[in-house]
Protein backbone atom coordinates (compact mmCIF):
# COMPACT_ATOMS: atom_id res chain seq x y z
CA UNK A 1 0.00 0.00 0.00
CA UNK A 2 3.16 2.13 0.75
CA UNK A 3 3.88 1.77 -3.08
CA UNK A 4 0.73 2.36 -4.32
CA UNK A 5 0.50 5.67 -2.53
CA UNK A 6 3.68 7.01 -2.78
CA UNK A 7 3.43 6.59 -6.66
CA UNK A 8 -0.11 8.31 -7.01
CA UNK A 9 1.30 11.05 -5.04
CA UNK A 10 3.93 11.66 -7.87
CA UNK A 11 1.14 11.17 -10.40
CA UNK A 12 -1.10 13.05 -8.72
CA UNK A 13 2.06 15.69 -8.15
CA UNK A 14 2.54 15.89 -11.94
CA UNK A 15 -0.80 16.54 -12.92
CA UNK A 16 -1.12 19.70 -11.01
CA UNK A 17 1.12 21.59 -13.39
CA UNK A 18 -1.60 21.79 -15.62
CA UNK A 19 -3.34 24.82 -13.36
CA UNK A 20 -2.85 27.86 -15.48
CA UNK A 21 -3.46 30.18 -12.29
CA UNK A 22 -2.22 29.82 -8.82
CA UNK A 23 -1.40 26.35 -7.99
CA UNK A 24 -3.61 24.55 -5.69
CA UNK A 25 -1.60 23.95 -1.84
CA UNK A 26 -2.02 20.63 0.10
CA UNK A 27 -1.86 21.11 3.93
CA UNK A 28 0.10 17.74 4.77
CA UNK A 29 -3.01 16.75 6.74
CA UNK A 30 -5.87 18.49 4.67
CA UNK A 31 -6.23 16.46 1.42
CA UNK A 32 -8.53 19.10 -0.18
CA UNK A 33 -7.72 22.29 -1.90
CA UNK A 34 -9.48 25.55 -1.03
CA UNK A 35 -10.60 27.75 -3.82
CA UNK A 36 -13.13 30.28 -3.51
CA UNK A 37 -14.40 29.31 -7.50
CA UNK A 38 -12.85 26.86 -9.53
CA UNK A 39 -12.92 26.79 -13.13
CA UNK A 40 -13.26 23.74 -15.24
CA UNK A 41 -11.73 24.38 -18.56
CA UNK A 42 -11.11 21.93 -21.87
CA UNK A 43 -14.05 19.38 -20.56
CA UNK A 44 -16.33 17.03 -22.26
CA UNK A 45 -19.00 17.32 -19.82
CA UNK A 46 -21.41 13.99 -20.40
CA UNK A 47 -24.85 14.83 -19.97
CA UNK A 48 -26.78 11.65 -18.97
CA UNK A 49 -29.93 13.82 -18.58
CA UNK A 50 -30.15 14.76 -22.31
CA UNK A 51 -27.50 11.71 -23.48
CA UNK A 52 -25.22 14.36 -25.09
CA UNK A 53 -21.79 15.14 -25.07
CA UNK A 54 -20.93 19.08 -24.77
CA UNK A 55 -17.22 20.51 -24.52
CA UNK A 56 -16.96 23.71 -22.65
CA UNK A 57 -15.97 25.15 -18.95
CA UNK A 58 -17.78 24.47 -15.52
CA UNK A 59 -17.80 27.27 -12.68
CA UNK A 60 -17.82 26.06 -9.27
CA UNK A 61 -18.84 28.33 -6.27
CA UNK A 62 -19.55 26.90 -3.30
CA UNK A 63 -19.82 23.73 -3.81
CA UNK A 64 -21.87 24.38 -6.44
CA UNK A 65 -21.90 25.02 -10.48
CA UNK A 66 -22.50 27.97 -10.61
CA UNK A 67 -22.27 28.48 -14.35
CA UNK A 68 -21.53 26.54 -17.68
CA UNK A 69 -19.36 28.34 -20.82
CA UNK A 70 -19.03 27.21 -24.23
CA UNK A 71 -16.11 29.46 -23.93
CA UNK A 72 -13.78 30.48 -20.83
CA UNK A 73 -14.81 33.70 -19.53
CA UNK A 74 -11.43 36.01 -20.40
CA UNK A 75 -10.15 37.58 -17.48
CA UNK A 76 -11.15 35.27 -14.82
CA UNK A 77 -9.47 35.79 -11.74
CA UNK A 78 -9.87 32.44 -9.81
CA UNK A 79 -8.44 28.59 -10.07
CA UNK A 80 -8.33 27.58 -13.17
CA UNK A 81 -8.17 22.92 -14.04
CA UNK A 82 -7.18 22.52 -17.51
CA UNK A 83 -8.31 18.91 -18.05
CA UNK A 84 -7.26 18.44 -21.38
CA UNK A 85 -10.41 16.67 -23.40
CA UNK A 86 -11.47 14.59 -20.56
CA UNK A 87 -14.75 13.19 -19.47
CA UNK A 88 -16.92 14.94 -16.78
CA UNK A 89 -19.48 12.29 -15.39
CA UNK A 90 -20.88 13.61 -11.68
CA UNK A 91 -20.00 11.61 -8.77
CA UNK A 92 -20.72 8.06 -7.88
CA UNK A 93 -23.24 7.08 -5.54
CA UNK A 94 -24.13 3.11 -4.16
CA UNK A 95 -27.38 3.12 -2.90
CA UNK A 96 -26.87 0.19 -0.80
CA UNK A 97 -23.42 -0.32 1.32
CA UNK A 98 -22.48 -1.25 4.80
CA UNK A 99 -19.93 0.55 5.26
CA UNK A 100 -17.84 -1.25 7.85
CA UNK A 101 -15.03 -2.49 5.81
CA UNK A 102 -14.60 -6.00 3.23
CA UNK A 103 -14.71 -9.38 3.74
CA UNK A 104 -13.26 -12.10 2.28
CA UNK A 105 -13.53 -15.93 2.79
CA UNK A 106 -10.54 -17.68 4.63
CA UNK A 107 -9.13 -14.37 5.13
CA UNK A 108 -8.37 -11.82 7.87
CA UNK A 109 -10.73 -8.79 7.30
CA UNK A 110 -10.52 -5.12 6.36
CA UNK A 111 -12.97 -3.68 9.13
CA UNK A 112 -12.27 0.16 8.14
CA UNK A 113 -15.32 1.48 9.96
CA UNK A 114 -17.67 3.70 8.47
CA UNK A 115 -15.12 7.01 8.35
CA UNK A 116 -12.08 5.50 6.72
CA UNK A 117 -14.75 3.64 4.39
CA UNK A 118 -15.90 7.16 3.50
CA UNK A 119 -12.68 8.50 2.92
CA UNK A 120 -10.98 5.56 1.18
CA UNK A 121 -14.26 5.52 -1.58
CA UNK A 122 -13.84 8.89 -2.45
CA UNK A 123 -10.83 7.40 -4.62
CA UNK A 124 -12.32 5.32 -6.38
CA UNK A 125 -15.21 7.90 -7.83
CA UNK A 126 -18.00 7.48 -5.20
CA UNK A 127 -19.05 10.77 -3.60
CA UNK A 128 -22.13 9.35 -1.97
CA UNK A 129 -23.42 6.01 0.02
CA UNK A 130 -26.38 4.94 1.65
CA UNK A 131 -25.76 2.99 4.34
CA UNK A 132 -28.12 0.77 4.99
CA UNK A 133 -27.79 -0.99 8.38
CA UNK A 134 -24.97 -0.79 10.97
CA UNK A 135 -24.31 0.66 14.51
CA UNK A 136 -27.02 3.13 15.07
CA UNK A 137 -25.49 5.57 16.98
CA UNK A 138 -22.01 5.03 15.22
CA UNK A 139 -23.75 6.13 11.68
CA UNK A 140 -25.50 9.11 13.41
CA UNK A 141 -21.77 10.21 14.75
CA UNK A 142 -20.45 9.33 11.41
CA UNK A 143 -22.73 10.91 9.46
CA UNK A 144 -22.90 13.92 11.86
CA UNK A 145 -18.67 14.25 11.70
CA UNK A 146 -18.68 14.51 7.85
CA UNK A 147 -21.29 16.92 7.09
CA UNK A 148 -19.56 19.14 9.51
CA UNK A 149 -16.22 18.84 8.22
CA UNK A 150 -14.55 16.95 10.71
CA UNK A 151 -13.05 14.61 8.01
CA UNK A 152 -13.25 14.20 4.23
CA UNK A 153 -15.08 11.70 2.57
CA UNK A 154 -18.02 10.26 0.49
CA UNK A 155 -20.91 11.87 2.13
CA UNK A 156 -22.79 9.57 3.91
CA UNK A 157 -26.79 9.01 4.06
CA UNK A 158 -27.96 6.24 6.30
CA UNK A 159 -31.48 4.15 7.44
CA UNK A 160 -29.33 4.54 10.62
CA UNK A 161 -31.04 1.27 11.93
CA UNK A 162 -33.14 -2.18 10.31
CA UNK A 163 -36.91 -2.12 11.02
CA UNK A 164 -37.30 -6.13 11.52
CA UNK A 165 -38.52 -8.67 13.24
CA UNK A 166 -37.93 -9.97 16.88
CA UNK A 167 -34.85 -12.33 15.74
CA UNK A 168 -35.60 -11.57 12.03
CA UNK A 169 -32.46 -10.41 9.46
CA UNK A 170 -30.51 -7.99 10.53
CA UNK A 171 -30.43 -9.06 14.32
CA UNK A 172 -28.01 -11.76 13.69
CA UNK A 173 -24.62 -9.61 13.29
CA UNK A 174 -24.48 -8.56 17.21
CA UNK A 175 -25.84 -4.70 16.98
CA UNK A 176 -28.96 -3.89 18.24
CA UNK A 177 -31.70 -2.55 15.64
CA UNK A 178 -35.24 -2.07 16.00
CA UNK A 179 -37.49 -4.85 16.19
CA UNK A 180 -41.64 -5.39 16.01
CA UNK A 181 -44.62 -7.90 16.12
CA UNK A 182 -47.44 -5.68 15.62
CA UNK A 183 -48.53 -2.85 13.16
CA UNK A 184 -48.71 -0.52 16.56
CA UNK A 185 -45.04 -1.10 17.85
CA UNK A 186 -44.19 -0.51 13.88
CA UNK A 187 -45.56 3.17 14.16
CA UNK A 188 -43.65 3.56 17.33
CA UNK A 189 -40.12 2.79 16.03
CA UNK A 190 -40.65 3.98 12.88
CA UNK A 191 -41.61 8.05 14.70
CA UNK A 192 -38.96 6.71 17.50
CA UNK A 193 -36.45 6.68 14.12
CA UNK A 194 -37.57 9.71 12.65
CA UNK A 195 -36.14 12.02 15.59
CA UNK A 196 -32.92 11.10 14.52
CA UNK A 197 -33.35 11.72 10.56
CA UNK A 198 -32.81 8.71 8.81
CA UNK A 199 -32.16 9.51 4.63
CA UNK A 200 -33.97 6.45 4.29
CA UNK A 201 -35.91 3.39 6.36
CA UNK A 202 -34.93 -0.10 5.67
CA UNK A 203 -37.51 -2.66 5.97
CA UNK A 204 -36.80 -6.28 6.33
CA UNK A 205 -40.01 -7.91 4.76
CA UNK A 206 -39.72 -11.68 3.68
CA UNK A 207 -41.58 -14.21 4.81
CA UNK A 208 -40.41 -16.68 2.48
CA UNK A 209 -37.43 -16.93 4.64
CA UNK A 210 -36.42 -19.00 7.32
CA UNK A 211 -35.94 -16.11 10.05
CA UNK A 212 -38.87 -14.98 11.16
CA UNK A 213 -40.54 -11.56 9.57
CA UNK A 214 -42.45 -9.32 10.57
CA UNK A 215 -46.20 -10.12 8.42
CA UNK A 216 -47.98 -7.64 5.69
CA UNK A 217 -49.52 -5.93 8.14
CA UNK A 218 -46.78 -4.31 10.37
CA UNK A 219 -45.05 -3.75 6.84
CA UNK A 220 -47.87 -1.68 5.89
CA UNK A 221 -47.98 0.37 8.79
CA UNK A 222 -44.39 1.13 8.59
CA UNK A 223 -44.74 2.58 5.31
CA UNK A 224 -47.43 4.03 5.84
CA UNK A 225 -45.96 5.98 8.73
CA UNK A 226 -42.96 6.65 6.42
CA UNK A 227 -44.88 8.08 4.12
CA UNK A 228 -46.57 10.30 6.43
CA UNK A 229 -43.57 11.96 7.84
CA UNK A 230 -42.00 12.46 4.31
CA UNK A 231 -38.97 9.18 4.39
CA UNK A 232 -38.51 7.02 1.85
CA UNK A 233 -38.69 3.25 2.57
CA UNK A 234 -36.39 0.70 1.00
CA UNK A 235 -37.47 -3.12 1.27
CA UNK A 236 -34.96 -6.20 1.58
CA UNK A 237 -37.01 -8.94 0.47
CA UNK A 238 -36.41 -12.00 -1.39
CA UNK A 239 -39.31 -13.45 -3.79
CA UNK A 240 -41.44 -12.04 -6.43
CA UNK A 241 -44.71 -12.25 -4.23
CA UNK A 242 -42.62 -10.28 -1.86
CA UNK A 243 -41.94 -7.63 -4.35
CA UNK A 244 -45.85 -7.79 -5.07
CA UNK A 245 -46.61 -7.22 -1.86
CA UNK A 246 -44.10 -4.00 -1.42
CA UNK A 247 -46.24 -2.06 -4.51
CA UNK A 248 -49.53 -3.07 -2.45
CA UNK A 249 -48.46 -1.04 0.70
CA UNK A 250 -46.67 1.41 -1.50
CA UNK A 251 -42.95 1.25 -0.82
CA UNK A 252 -40.43 3.64 -2.22
CA UNK A 253 -37.85 0.75 -3.38
CA UNK A 254 -37.19 -2.61 -2.46
CA UNK A 255 -33.25 -3.79 -2.52
CA UNK A 256 -32.16 -7.55 -4.08
CA UNK A 257 -33.47 -9.17 -6.93
CA UNK A 258 -34.80 -12.68 -6.99
CA UNK A 259 -33.38 -15.21 -8.68
CA UNK A 260 -36.22 -17.11 -9.60
CA UNK A 261 -37.73 -15.97 -13.09
CA UNK A 262 -39.77 -13.09 -13.06
CA UNK A 263 -43.62 -13.44 -13.50
CA UNK A 264 -45.20 -12.28 -16.56
CA UNK A 265 -46.48 -8.47 -16.17
CA UNK A 266 -45.01 -7.94 -12.83
CA UNK A 267 -42.38 -5.81 -14.28
CA UNK A 268 -44.78 -3.57 -16.06
CA UNK A 269 -46.76 -3.63 -13.17
CA UNK A 270 -43.48 -2.11 -10.83
CA UNK A 271 -42.90 0.30 -13.83
CA UNK A 272 -46.46 1.64 -13.64
CA UNK A 273 -46.27 2.34 -10.23
CA UNK A 274 -42.63 3.78 -9.95
CA UNK A 275 -41.40 1.50 -7.24
CA UNK A 276 -37.43 2.12 -7.52
CA UNK A 277 -35.14 -1.01 -7.91
CA UNK A 278 -31.78 -1.55 -6.55
CA UNK A 279 -30.67 -4.95 -7.43
CA UNK A 280 -27.82 -5.45 -6.05
CA UNK A 281 -25.95 -7.49 -8.81
CA UNK A 282 -22.71 -7.52 -7.66
CA UNK A 283 -23.36 -9.20 -4.36
CA UNK A 284 -25.59 -11.82 -5.97
CA UNK A 285 -23.30 -12.34 -9.21
CA UNK A 286 -19.72 -10.73 -8.57
CA UNK A 287 -18.27 -13.93 -6.03
CA UNK A 288 -18.56 -16.28 -9.12
CA UNK A 289 -16.62 -13.59 -10.94
CA UNK A 290 -13.86 -12.70 -8.20
CA UNK A 291 -13.11 -16.41 -7.83
CA UNK A 292 -13.09 -17.53 -11.71
CA UNK A 293 -12.42 -14.60 -13.63
CA UNK A 294 -8.60 -13.41 -12.73
CA UNK A 295 -8.60 -10.01 -14.54
CA UNK A 296 -11.60 -8.84 -12.07
CA UNK A 297 -9.64 -9.06 -9.05
CA UNK A 298 -6.41 -7.44 -11.14
CA UNK A 299 -7.99 -4.04 -11.33
CA UNK A 300 -5.94 -1.30 -9.95
CA UNK A 301 -8.72 -0.10 -7.82
CA UNK A 302 -9.79 -3.44 -6.07
CA UNK A 303 -5.41 -3.38 -5.31
CA UNK A 304 -5.88 0.31 -4.08
CA UNK A 305 -9.31 -0.21 -2.41
CA UNK A 306 -8.89 -3.38 -0.13
CA UNK A 307 -5.57 -5.43 1.86
CA UNK A 308 -3.87 -8.49 0.26
CA UNK A 309 -5.38 -10.58 2.53
CA UNK A 310 -8.85 -9.63 1.11
CA UNK A 311 -7.92 -10.45 -2.63
CA UNK A 312 -6.05 -13.61 -1.25
CA UNK A 313 -8.77 -15.07 0.52
CA UNK A 314 -11.31 -15.13 -2.64
CA UNK A 315 -8.43 -16.91 -4.76
CA UNK A 316 -7.02 -19.67 -2.00
CA UNK A 317 -6.97 -23.15 -1.74
CA UNK A 318 -9.25 -23.65 0.99
CA UNK A 319 -11.86 -20.92 -1.11
CA UNK A 320 -11.24 -23.24 -3.94
CA UNK A 321 -11.64 -26.45 -2.23
CA UNK A 322 -14.89 -25.43 -1.15
CA UNK A 323 -16.25 -23.36 -4.00
CA UNK A 324 -14.09 -24.40 -7.18
CA UNK A 325 -16.09 -26.77 -8.76
CA UNK A 326 -19.37 -24.61 -8.67
CA UNK A 327 -19.16 -22.05 -11.65
CA UNK A 328 -21.31 -23.65 -14.02
CA UNK A 329 -23.93 -23.72 -11.75
CA UNK A 330 -23.14 -20.22 -10.40
CA UNK A 331 -23.17 -19.03 -13.66
CA UNK A 332 -26.94 -20.36 -14.28
CA UNK A 333 -27.92 -18.45 -11.63
CA UNK A 334 -26.51 -15.34 -12.27
CA UNK A 335 -28.09 -15.85 -15.58
CA UNK A 336 -31.44 -15.79 -14.66
CA UNK A 337 -31.15 -12.44 -12.23
CA UNK A 338 -29.42 -10.92 -15.05
CA UNK A 339 -32.40 -11.96 -17.21
CA UNK A 340 -34.70 -10.71 -14.63
CA UNK A 341 -32.97 -7.29 -13.95
CA UNK A 342 -33.75 -7.15 -18.58
CA UNK A 343 -37.20 -7.66 -17.90
CA UNK A 344 -36.85 -4.90 -15.44
CA UNK A 345 -35.15 -2.28 -17.77
CA UNK A 346 -37.15 -3.36 -21.08
CA UNK A 347 -40.07 -2.41 -18.90
CA UNK A 348 -38.75 1.22 -17.98
CA UNK A 349 -38.68 0.17 -14.34
CA UNK A 350 -36.09 2.38 -12.43
CA UNK A 351 -32.75 1.22 -11.43
CA UNK A 352 -30.72 2.10 -9.01
CA UNK A 353 -26.80 0.98 -8.70
CA UNK A 354 -26.33 -0.32 -4.90
CA UNK A 355 -24.27 -3.14 -4.53
CA UNK A 356 -24.70 -4.22 -0.79
CA UNK A 357 -20.41 -4.04 -0.07
CA UNK A 358 -19.42 -5.37 2.98
CA UNK A 359 -20.66 -8.73 1.94
CA UNK A 360 -18.48 -11.23 -0.19
CA UNK A 361 -18.37 -10.43 -3.80
CA UNK A 362 -17.88 -7.11 -2.81
CA UNK A 363 -15.25 -4.65 -2.70
CA UNK A 364 -16.86 -0.99 -1.13
CA UNK A 365 -16.08 1.76 -3.79
CA UNK A 366 -14.48 -0.46 -6.88
CA UNK A 367 -18.10 -2.50 -6.94
CA UNK A 368 -20.23 0.37 -7.92
CA UNK A 369 -17.97 0.04 -11.44
CA UNK A 370 -18.79 -3.53 -11.30
CA UNK A 371 -22.55 -2.80 -10.62
CA UNK A 372 -22.29 -0.41 -14.09
CA UNK A 373 -21.17 -3.06 -16.17
CA UNK A 374 -23.62 -5.70 -15.08
CA UNK A 375 -26.44 -3.57 -15.83
CA UNK A 376 -24.77 -2.66 -19.65
CA UNK A 377 -25.01 -6.27 -19.45
CA UNK A 378 -28.51 -6.63 -18.97
CA UNK A 379 -29.79 -4.68 -21.46
CA UNK A 380 -29.37 -1.15 -19.85
CA UNK A 381 -27.40 1.39 -22.65
CA UNK A 382 -24.21 2.89 -21.26
CA UNK A 383 -26.22 6.30 -21.06
CA UNK A 384 -28.57 4.49 -18.55
CA UNK A 385 -26.01 2.71 -16.37
CA UNK A 386 -24.03 6.01 -15.65
CA UNK A 387 -27.39 7.26 -14.56
CA UNK A 388 -28.54 4.66 -12.22
CA UNK A 389 -25.23 5.68 -10.36
CA UNK A 390 -25.58 9.38 -10.62
CA UNK A 391 -28.37 11.03 -11.72
CA UNK A 392 -31.30 9.08 -10.86
CA UNK A 393 -29.61 8.07 -7.27
CA UNK A 394 -29.46 11.31 -6.61
CA UNK A 395 -33.21 12.29 -7.07
CA UNK A 396 -34.05 9.11 -5.20
CA UNK A 397 -32.26 11.00 -2.50
CA UNK A 398 -33.72 14.39 -3.03
CA UNK A 399 -30.43 15.96 -4.01
CA UNK A 400 -29.20 17.52 -7.44
CA UNK A 401 -26.20 15.34 -8.84
CA UNK A 402 -26.75 16.38 -12.37
CA UNK A 403 -24.02 18.70 -13.98
CA UNK A 404 -26.81 21.42 -14.62
CA UNK A 405 -26.54 24.99 -13.17
CA UNK A 406 -27.19 24.70 -9.31
CA UNK A 407 -25.90 20.89 -8.66
CA UNK A 408 -23.41 20.32 -6.26
CA UNK A 409 -20.13 20.19 -7.84
CA UNK A 410 -19.50 16.20 -6.73
CA UNK A 411 -17.68 15.04 -9.80
CA UNK A 412 -15.76 12.61 -11.81
CA UNK A 413 -13.14 13.50 -14.30
CA UNK A 414 -12.37 10.43 -16.29
CA UNK A 415 -9.28 9.52 -18.66
CA UNK A 416 -11.29 8.00 -21.73
CA UNK A 417 -15.12 7.98 -22.62
CA UNK A 418 -17.70 6.30 -20.71
CA UNK A 419 -20.06 6.26 -23.32
CA UNK A 420 -17.81 4.47 -25.60
CA UNK A 421 -16.78 1.77 -23.10
CA UNK A 422 -18.82 1.56 -19.65
CA UNK A 423 -15.51 0.16 -18.05
CA UNK A 424 -13.77 3.52 -18.57
CA UNK A 425 -15.04 4.21 -15.36
CA UNK A 426 -12.48 3.02 -13.85
CA UNK A 427 -9.97 5.13 -15.41
CA UNK A 428 -10.16 8.10 -13.02
CA UNK A 429 -7.92 11.24 -13.68
CA UNK A 430 -9.41 13.74 -10.83
CA UNK A 431 -12.36 13.72 -7.83
CA UNK A 432 -14.13 16.83 -6.95
CA UNK A 433 -16.17 16.71 -3.62
CA UNK A 434 -18.74 19.21 -3.08
CA UNK A 435 -16.48 21.84 -5.25
CA UNK A 436 -13.05 20.44 -3.96
CA UNK A 437 -10.20 18.82 -5.78
CA UNK A 438 -9.62 16.10 -3.36
CA UNK A 439 -5.70 14.47 -3.88
CA UNK A 440 -7.00 10.88 -4.13
CA UNK A 441 -3.17 9.65 -2.76
CA UNK A 442 -3.86 11.13 0.33
CA UNK A 443 -7.45 9.66 1.29
CA UNK A 444 -6.74 6.65 0.42
CA UNK A 445 -3.43 6.65 2.97
CA UNK A 446 -6.16 8.33 5.59
CA UNK A 447 -8.83 5.45 4.54
CA UNK A 448 -6.65 2.25 6.10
Amino acid sequence: MKTIVTKLTAILSGAMLMLSTTQFSYAADNPISSPDTLLLTQVQIVDTEKQKIRRGAVLIEQGKIAAEYAVPPANFKGQILNLNNRWLIPGLIDMHVHAFGNRAPHAKSDFAGTEKISQRVLYTGVTGFVDLFGHEQSQIAARQKQRTGAFLGADIYSSLSCLTAPKGHCTEYGLETRTMSTPEEAVVQVQSLAKAKPDVIKVVYQPSDDQPSIDKATFSAIVQQSNQLGIKTIVHLKTWQEVSDAIEVGASAFTHIPGTPIPAGLADKIAKTKMVVIPTMTVHTDLTDFLFDKTVLASELVQAMTTPDIIAGYQSEQTMKKWGDREAKWRKLDDQRTANLAALVKAGVTVLAGTDAGNYGTIQGYSVHREILKFTQAGMTNWQALAAATTKAGTFLGIDNTLQTGAQASFVVLDASPIEDIQNTQKIHTVIHQGQVVDRALVLKNGF
